[in-house]
């Protein structure tokens, strides 16, 4: 079942299967890799769905800018609508 990650960085992310990602029309194709996971991570201020690998390499290295803030909040308030987080 979908769900929202918290993170120390405050990055908006949301944990969901493949399948849920199918149901809205996605193919659970890892952005990062195009490898395959049964689970993987919406990233909001990206727009994109990584697999826990790379998502966990992207976090490591990653940094939350607040000129981003308006692009993520808005990317994440449309996929928390679709999966009624």
């Amino acid at each position: 079942m979908a769900k929202i990650v918290d993170n120390p960085k405050r990055f908006k992310v949301i944990e969901l299967s493949r399948n849920e990602l199918a149901k809205i029309g996605g193919i659970g194709i890892c952005d990062r890799c195009n490898g395959t996971s049964n689970t993987g991570y919406y990233v909001a201020v990206l727009n994109c769905w990584f697999c826990p690998k790379c998502y966990n390499e992207w976090y490591g290295c990653a940094t939350h800018y607040p000129e981003d803030i308006k692009i993520e909040n808005k990317n994440f308030e449309y996929y928390k609508n679709l999966f009624d987080l």
